[in-house]
């Protein structure tokens, strides 16, 4: 029954959209020649700069297949930097019961504590602009999104799509409020960002194609903790 609605849900947001972009979809310039975008009753719109770029990613948060548009967009106002970090023993995780994590690398024959892990986020910044995808979400959608992205917050960014300007619903990124920590030292240990997961970025940025991927690599901060593939850091869980 869930299915059924979602899919119905899903045939209303065609219609509507295909509607929208063949009677009011070309660029009005009363509104520097952003393109008006419906969006349905009971829909959000949601940008990716990140991992959720991927198509199989966000297929993967939702627990079905997305048949929903994907929009290549532009956020003005924000850089995008890899200074989120997850902590892999956070108070926030002891309190729900989760396993502390011991993990750490061996280099030149030094034990080096791992942290955590590097992640991207996105900080405000005058005059910078961001590429990514926007995706149209369910409430129930949006809802698993959100949990896959506890630690960030969904911020309101309607007004700050460069190619449209909407109407019927707002249209969401999410950000992290942390800060990048201290530089961690040795002795204390170090945060990493996994090879994988950066891989899974590239190739997501990859498959939306070369003019993307080179927007995301020049509209993207290096990061500077030490890219680390998961197989090389000893991993040992303990309650």
């Amino acid at each position: 029954m869930i299915t059924k609605a979602i899919s119905f849900d899903r045939a209303l947001l065609v219609l509507s959209l295909g509607l929208t972009l063949l009677l009011i979809g070309t660029p009005d310039s009363a509104a520097n020649g952003k393109r008006l975008l419906e969006i349905p009753k009971g829909f959000a719109g949601v940008v990716a700069y990140g991992s959720l770029i991927s198509l199989p990613s966000m297929e993967q948060t939702l627990g079905q297949k997305y048949e929903g548009p994907v929009h290549k967009v532009h956020l003005a106002g924000y850089e995008r930097v890899w200074t989120c970090v997850r902590p892999f023993n956070s108070p926030q995780a002891a309190s729900l019961g989760a396993m502390k994590i011991e993990a750490y690398l061996i280099q030149s024959a030094e034990r080096i504590p791992v942290l955590g892990t590097a992640e991207l986020n996105i900080y405000p910044k005058k005059g910078s602009r961001i590429n990514g995808v926007l995706y149209l979400l369910t409430e129930e959608e949006l809802r698993k999104t959100d949990q896959r992205e506890r630690g960030y917050q969904r911020t309101d960014v309607t007004n700050k799509i460069e190619e449209f300007r909407f109407r019927g619903g707002r249209v969401y990124v999410y950000e992290s409020p942390s800060e990048s920590p201290q530089t961690p030292s040795k002795e204390n240990g170090t945060y990493v960002l996994i090879k994988e997961f950066l891989d899974l970025v590239i190739g997501a940025c990859d498959a939306q194609g070369k003019d993307f991927r080179r927007e995301f690599d020049k509209s993207t901060r290096p990061c500077t903790y030490p890219i680390v593939s998961f197989k090389d850091i000893t991993w040992d869980k303990s309650k």
